[in-house]
């Protein structure tokens, strides 16, 4: 009979490939360095083969390690889906959930009561920041789930909702006709500075930096201040204080696609409760429920 897997073994080796040493995992599994370690001798004694090189600089996967590192996730992934399945435990704990910087205050008001009524034993722990920063702490699992801005290369996440960029000014001030355009930037990495910056490139127009801001909302009132034009989602613009820039002058074809990424370790069964929560705040969010 061929042996079996112990899950506690493959969990602790999962912890250490995340937290990149001895030292760090140990701690997130509440066990001693030298059990981890002992941990991990066991997993490749019953393996038969080296699953991890050792240096000062912390741990580097071998080629089985990471064979094996594929097939522990999807290991977790079905052990937890089948507590799940038969009982509603796994429904409860802990969630990390990370939303983006500008569309957390109005998202929040939506996602919230929701979330406490479908899920009303979920304690949610909440962080905000900008959607590449939010991409770095769900690769680290340091977050279970995020709402990021979509990237290139992302075309298998989940779209929760998406808005067209448009190049605005202020409604009543022809900002355009001036010599240099008055432009407001993003001030942090972010896509929307990018492709603002793209589009200014691409355009050829003399620019100057006149207001700079990691907020969006700021950017926004920058706009309808009379001080700067700006790239910005379409909810953010406002009859009679802001307007599109003609298009032969700036434009852009760009969308804002918000998408839902995840750890590959988190339940099964939580992962689908919560997107259909987070799903259903978009939707009222952008009105459309």
């Amino acid at each position: 009979m061929e042996p079996l897997l112990d899950l506690e073994l493959l969990r602790t080796f999962a912890a250490v490939v995340k937290a990149g040493e001895l030292k760090k995992a140990a701690g997130t599994l509440f066990r001693s360095q030298a059990a981890v370690s002992m941990q991990l001798k066991r997993l490749e004694e019953q393996l038969g083969v080296r699953l991890l090189e050792r240096n000062n600089q912390g741990i580097r996967l071998t080629r089985d390690g990471e064979t094996l590192l594929g097939y522990t996730e999807q290991l977790l992934r079905l052990n937890n889906a089948t507590l799940a399945a038969l009982s509603q435990r796994q429904l409860a704990g802990k969630i990390r959930f990370g939303i983006s910087t500008d569309y957390a205050q109005d998202f929040l008001m939506h996602f919230m009561p929701i979330l406490l009524r479908e899920l009303p034993h979920l304690e949610a722990h909440i962080t905000c920041e900008r959607s590449r920063s939010l991409r770095k702490l769900v690769a680290r699992g340091e977050l279970d789930v995020a709402i990021v801005a979509g990237e290139p290369g992302g075309e298998d996440e989940e779209l929760l909702w998406s808005e067209r960029l448009i190049w605005s000014a202020p409604a009543t001030i022809r900002l355009e006709e001036q010599e240099t355009l008055p432009v407001a930037l993003y001030e942090d990495d972010c896509t929307v500075r990018d492709l603002c910056l793209a589009d200014l490139k691409r355009a050829g127009i003399a620019y100057r930096r006149v207001f700079a801001s990691p907020v969006m909302e700021n950017i926004a009132a920058a706009v309808q201040a009379g001080m700067a034009v700006s790239l910005l989602p379409e909810s953010l613009l406002k009859p009679g204080l802001t307007r599109p820039l003609p298009r032969q002058l700036l434009s852009s074809d760009a969308i804002l696609r918000m998408n839902l990424i995840r750890s590959p370790l988190i339940a099964t069964a939580i992962l689908d409760k919560l997107a259909g929560c987070l799903r259903e705040a978009g939707a009222r969010l952008n009105g459309l429920a």
